[in-house]
């Protein structure tokens, strides 16, 4: 096999790659699932918030289930006080530990709206932030060195701030980045492009 045939191969190879991403319509929009795995230090920290949370609800418990002849008198507000504080801090614990790790893209043409949302471990969502399309400062794709892929980043505003929409080869994210374009700056494809 010649080198440029070996060069064709790996070309038709990285294009016919089925993309990591989804895009689902909805009636008042999108969604944009990146596919993309949380980091590895995301996932343990989940799991240690979860050991934690499980050990200071357990240590709430036998708090409050503890014989009274161990408290006198002004004892028990202290004992109270401890369980409420042991308690809230487990259930903030396990509420870390059960939110999900990928994150979405909803971009809701109806209310001119883009926002990050995360689905927890039972499918429901909460919504980590949410920007206009007029807060949109840019929409591009760039090279990521790390994965050999490129993703596609929306800029908010004409700061440093980004929201990582996908990921996939360029082939695959340029028709997602014109859709983008088009709802949230107004741009057709070849201004999209030449904005890029």
């Amino acid at each position: 096999m010649t080198d440029t045939n070996a060069g064709e191969m790996s070309f038709d190879h990285k294009i016919a790659k089925s993309a990591s991403f989804e895009v689902e319509d909805i009636f008042w929009g999108y969604k944009i699932r990146s596919g993309r795995s949380a980091p590895f230090a995301v996932a343990l920290g989940q799991a240690v918030c979860f050991f934690f949370g499980a050990c200071l609800l357990t240590a709430t418990f036998g708090i409050l289930v503890l014989p009274t002849l161990f408290f006198d008198g002004g004892l028990g507000i202290i004992r109270l006080g401890s369980a409420a504080l042991l308690g809230a801090t487990s259930i903030y614990l396990l509420w870390f530990a059960s939110r999900g790790t990928q994150v979405e893209v909803h971009v809701d043409t109806s209310m001119s709206e883009i926002s990050e949302v995360i689905h927890n471990r039972a499918g429901r969502p909460t919504k980590v932030a949410s920007y206009g399309f007029d807060e949109i400062g840019g929409l591009f794709i760039e090279q990521n060195d790390k994965t050999g892929l490129s993703d596609l980043i929306l800029r908010y505003r004409n700061t440093d701030q980004v929201v990582a929409v996908a990921e996939g080869t360029d082939a695959q994210l340029v028709p997602l980045r014109d859709r983008l374009a088009k709802d949230l700056l107004g741009q057709t494809s070849s201004t999209a492009a030449d904005a890029a």
